[in-house]
């Protein structure tokens, strides 16, 4: 099962801190560098597809907020 993820940052200065690090985890073990991004400064993200390694590796970055919604697999978009 993957996961629905909206990714955001308490601070300023965690997006500073913390943003190379989101980057390098939705590509890598996300696969893509396809998701939503707002335009507010610092930016929220949306990923409709990380595993549960990618959204633990995400919540343990300090200053970043991962909410998670569970899909099945067949409701994701291709």
């Amino acid at each position: 099962m993957t996961s629905s993820v909206s990714i955001r940052f308490q601070s300023l200065e965690a997006f500073e801190k913390n943003n190379d690090a989101v980057m390098k985890i939705i590509r890598e073990i996300g696969g893509t560098d396809k998701f939503v991004a707002t335009k507010s400064f610092p930016p929220a993200y949306s990923h409709w597809a990380l595993s549960q390694e990618a959204i633990d590796k995400l919540k343990a970055l300090d200053g970043v907020v991962v909410q998670v919604s569970a899909e099945d697999d067949e409701d994701l978009p291709v």
